[in-house]
């Protein structure tokens, strides 16, 4: 099974399709970010501002983690290539 279908498994606790902000917590906490870093992640993952992430979006955020635990800082421009650069598909799943 595909690591980032695997992790939105893991991650949607109530089974609901979409990944709530305590749902994001509990499973993101297992990355080893700063709560500050977590937070960015969260906001440029849920653009839309509803309060949850889809799919896309939760693999968006999947993908900023790896960014993230790479030590890169998620400047727009860096967060912006991981999101839809051709280089963003090649983004391997993070250590959760």
């Amino acid at each position: 099974m595909d690591p980032f279908e695997s992790f939105f498994r893991q991650a949607d606790v109530d089974g609901d399709g979409r990944i709530s902000g305590m749902e994001a917590i509990a499973f993101f906490r297992g990355a080893g970010l700063p709560q500050i870093v977590l937070a960015k992640i969260w906001q440029l993952a849920d653009q839309a501002q509803r309060g949850f992430l889809t799919k896309p979006e939760f693999f968006h955020a999947l993908k900023l983690v790896t960014v993230a635990q790479s030590g890169r800082e998620l400047t727009p421009e860096i967060s912006r290539a991981a999101l839809l650069g051709p280089a963003s598909t090649q983004i391997p799943p993070p250590r959760i």
